[in-house]
């Protein structure tokens, strides 16, 4: 884009990011391109000539959220200054190329790929307002081999952010449409990650939560080998990299080796998300988990016993077609015994396109929202006697932001940003630092504590 002249001002964009922290990551990507583009980035799509609507297709939920969103949007363009909306992301790359004629009022259309002509695609709309009837497509199926996700505008706190190793998955669990959006599994090679990591750091990032569709599969297509561990090693060397996370660790691929490296390299904190979705085999086997039931207990079991003082995020999916109120006893019983400090759950969505999409014996919609409650509610206890085990114990925190004079929000290395806890911490610190707290009592899920 050419210099605005002095009486020109630069034009404006806003964003809005739904979704998943990968689609942060695309976020960011796509923010920076634009402020590079000479965009100025402003809060609020009311007082900007362009608005990017970065999109999640997961679920028909997130698919709601992301068309009433854009419909928001096109309303705000029929009212006031706003000139041009982009839809961006996993929701037009699910839908295809035709996407954009659903669209009325939308001006431009961009999938998950050519994330670096973000800027000329506004500048062109800009250019040419009002002589558009229909959403100009740039959704392409053409997917690379990896993207390097450099020149981000972090929407996340300085201090943090998402490394994200690989695209894709080669998986075909029945409930997931996330392959058929992000394609085959796909893992970047070892020294653009490590590359990436290091800017971060430059920039002051200290936890680095690394990402990806399957996690523990990293390295097998370029490398001939399961390597996160070593990719670990090699992150943990990075100087101003203090904590390292693992988010979305597939099952399937984890290692004796990956769990020796949780447990021995010290900038790695001790914290897994290994979401399991089920444990009854039956179960399992409709959702083509490639997976059994003892191989998963087995593999949790030796988590915990190898990776002292170990919090384990999973995630469980209730109501999934076929699943009888046997299976869900059988689920309750094996979740009242392992005792996740950290669990999510989803009530089973049909999705158009998945293999799961109408199987036979599907739940009704009343059992699958009393079952969730039945699982939601047992899993509070086992939180609140998790929390109740804390007092009195010292951890290590990472200091969020402050809440008021001596009190600041911040989160134990057993909380990843946004889906786990926070703990109220009084003492006097300064946002970013990771700091050891005493943790004093809980408030509900969160935790209260004192800085040391």
């Amino acid at each position: 884009m050419a210099s605005p002249t002095d009486t020109e001002a630069p034009p404006r964009v806003s964003f809005v990011s739904l979704g998943c922290p990968k689609n942060l990551i695309d976020s960011e990507v796509l923010l920076g391109h634009l402020v590079k583009g000479g965009f100025t980035l402003v809060g609020d799509g009311e007082d900007s000539d362009v608005v990017v609507i970065n999109t999640c297709g997961f679920l028909q939920a997130s698919e709601k959220e992301s068309m009433d969103t854009i419909a928001e949007m096109v309303k705000r363009k029929q009212k006031g200054r706003l000139k041009a909306v982009v839809v961006a992301g996993c929701l037009p790359q699910r839908h295809g190329e035709g996407f954009a004629r659903r669209l009325k009022n939308v001006d431009a259309v961009l999938g998950i790929t050519g994330r670096e002509k973000i800027a000329e695609i506004c500048e062109g709309l800009l250019d040419r307002v009002g002589r558009r009837k229909t959403a100009q497509s740039f959704v392409s199926g053409d997917l690379p081999k990896y993207e390097v996700d450099r020149d981000r505008l972090p929407l996340t706190a300085r201090h943090t952010a998402y490394l994200r190793l690989s695209e894709g998955c080669n998986h075909t669990c029945a409930f997931c449409i996330i392959p058929k959006i992000r394609g085959p599994f796909r893992s970047k090679p070892m020294e653009v990650v490590v590359d990436e990591a290091a800017q971060l750091a430059a920039r002051g990032v200290k936890e680095l939560n690394l990402i990806a569709q399957d996690l523990t599969n990293y390295g097998l297509d370029l490398y001939r080998k399961l390597c996160l561990e070593e990719l670990l090693e090699k992150l943990a060397a990075i100087r101003g990299v203090e904590w390292i996370r693992l988010l979305y660790a597939y099952p399937t691929f984890v290692t004796d080796r990956l769990i020796a490296a949780v447990a021995d390299l010290p900038k790695v904190v001790k914290y897994i998300d290994m979401p399991i979705q089920h444990t009854r085999d039956r179960v399992l086997r409709l959702m083509r988990r490639g997976i059994t039931e003892k191989r998963q207990k087995d593999l949790i079991a030796k988590w915990r016993s190898s990776v002292p003082g170990l919090v384990f995020r999973t995630t469980v999916i209730v109501g999934f077609p076929g699943e009888t109120e046997a299976d869900f006893d059988g689920l309750m019983g094996d979740l009242a015994e392992l005792r996740f400090e950290r669990l999510g759950a989803f009530q089973y969505s049909a999705e158009p396109g998945t293999a799961a999409h109408g199987m036979a014996c599907e739940v009704s919609a009343s059992a699958k929202a009393e079952r969730f409650d039945r699982l939601m509610r047992q899993q509070q206890e086992i939180v609140f006697a998790h929390n109740r085990s804390w007092i009195g114990r010292e951890v290590p925190v990472i200091v969020e932001r402050k809440a008021k004079k001596s009190l600041f929000e911040g989160r134990t290395y057993g909380d990843a940003p946004e889906i786990d806890t926070t703990i109220a911490l009084h003492g006097a610190a300064e946002e970013g630092e990771i700091r050891l707290a005493k943790i004093t009592g809980f408030q509900d899920y969160d935790l209260i504590g004192e800085l040391k």
